[in-house]
């Protein structure tokens, strides 16, 4: 694309319209005569972004927020930035620096709160999402933070009334799951029919609805993947020689060398996740394992029976979202599932030696989540898992892990695809 004079106003119609490629060169093309135009490196820093370029991104926006500038979207874009690359302690100086140059930044007061969220620290959270309210009603996303900081608390009622407040498939999922733990049978059924009639499949309401069968003997209704067990499929990548020691290496060296912000996980012992979407760091070494689980998930739909819903309705377009699961000695997983996915999986980088015969297996189950049971059963199954595994399932499935004694680590690289709404 030949250059043109390019000027700061050119600036919002680019990123409106997504002309990301062409931002990029209207930043550059301003930047030349006025290096430290501030709306020029953030535009410049929003198109590395959008282009897939976090490292550039990233460095753009650290040299953009030394300059010191006086517009509070600035800090709160780069703010946007660390959180999603699990610079948590980053992505809150400059939220709350943006909140200093603007206390009414409703992006920033929902990030802190995310922020906060992921720290563990809900009631904290919660007051920025309620100022977040206060100041604006109309914004879902409101809503939808105050509901999951709500429901992480067990207050289920005052979550249900938060998430009515939004019409996000997932929210009204959430809303579903508040009142099946408050044992409210008949609303719990009265939406989830609901959902089924807009022609919805969604992974959480797929485990609520097989739960509810069981609990109250009751037909599975909702459409997502009926027989999930039938769909966990196990490949052996290092067997296969799609992978090898020496990728697995370069991937711990790039983690080691990044270092990476800690989760808090409250259903994890004697361990702890990572802050973000790993697949944003851009390193070959990283971006070497994206690849390979990709193609290891189009084989995966590929080979799948198509008469599950979540394989003959598989997402247009998805964001793979990883993380990784570090435990020691003892270390173990409770009962969850990926409500935000469509299909997960999991990538074993390091495996302790087994004491016992199931030490460290993967645990599925149609029971999680500390749903009530009615002292039920519900089906389960142990995968055994080697180092070099990757394993496929449906989002649906309850899932856990078996503790383990070992002085070695159990190195995990969880996934999941999320559908783009």
């Amino acid at each position: 694309m030949v250059s043109k004079n390019y000027t700061i106003n050119d600036i919002p119609k680019l990123f409106n319209g997504k002309k990301f490629a062409e931002l990029k060169i209207a930043a550059n093309d301003i930047l030349k005569n006025d290096p430290e135009n501030p709306d020029a490196l953030n535009a410049l820093a929003l198109s590395y972004r959008n282009l897939g370029d976090s490292t550039k991104a990233k460095e753009t926006f650290i040299k953009l927020v030394n300059l010191g500038p006086s517009k509070d979207y600035i800090f709160s874009n780069a703010g946007n930035l660390f959180y999603d690359l699990g610079n948590i302690s980053q992505a809150l100086q400059c939220h709350k620096h943006a909140l200093k140059l603007n206390p009414n930044n409703l992006n920033s007061l929902n990030q802190i709160g995310l922020a906060l969220s992921n720290q563990g620290n809900d009631e904290e959270a919660i007051k920025y999402y309620s100022k977040s309210i206060s100041i604006n009603k109309n914004i879902e996303a409101s809503y939808d933070n105050l509901g999951n900081s709500l429901r992480n608390l067990q207050r289920y009622k005052e979550a249900a009334d938060a998430y009515e407040k939004s019409n996000k498939v997932l929210s009204r999922c959430n809303q579903l799951e508040c009142f099946y733990l408050l044992g409210e049978k008949e609303l719990f059924y009265k939406k989830l029919d609901n959902l089924n009639k807009d022609n919805i499949s969604h992974p959480l309401a797929a485990s609520l609805s097989s739960h509810a069968s069981i609990r109250y003997n009751e037909k599975d209704t909702h459409n997502f993947c009926n027989s999930p067990f039938e769909y966990i499929k196990k490949y052996d990548l290092l067997k296969d020689n799609k992978i090898n020691d020496k990728m697995i290496e370069n991937f711990f060296r790039v983690i080691n060398k990044l270092g990476i912000s800690k989760k808090e996980q409250s259903l994890l012992s004697n361990g702890y996740q990572s802050s973000g979407n790993i697949f944003l760091i851009d390193n070959p070494a990283i971006q070497d394992i994206r690849a390979i689980i990709e193609t290891q998930i189009n084989l995966y739909r590929s080979n799948s029976d198509s008469k599950a819903t979540f394989i003959s309705n598989w997402p247009k377009n998805y964001t793979l979202y990883g993380w990784l699961i570090i435990m020691t000695d003892g270390g173990s997983l409770s009962g969850h599932m990926h409500k935000e996915g469509w299909l997960s999986g999991s990538l074993y980088l390091s495996r302790p030696s087994r004491a016992l015969n199931n030490d460290g297996d993967i645990v599925f189950s149609l029971h999680g989540s500390n749903y009530p049971t009615e002292e039920k059963f519900f089906e389960n199954k142990i995968v055994n898992i080697e180092r070099g595994n990757i394993v496929l399932f449906p989002s649906s499935l309850f899932h856990s892990t078996l503790p383990f004694n070992s002085k070695e680590k159990r190195v995990t690289l969880a996934f999941d695809i999320i559908p783009k709404v």
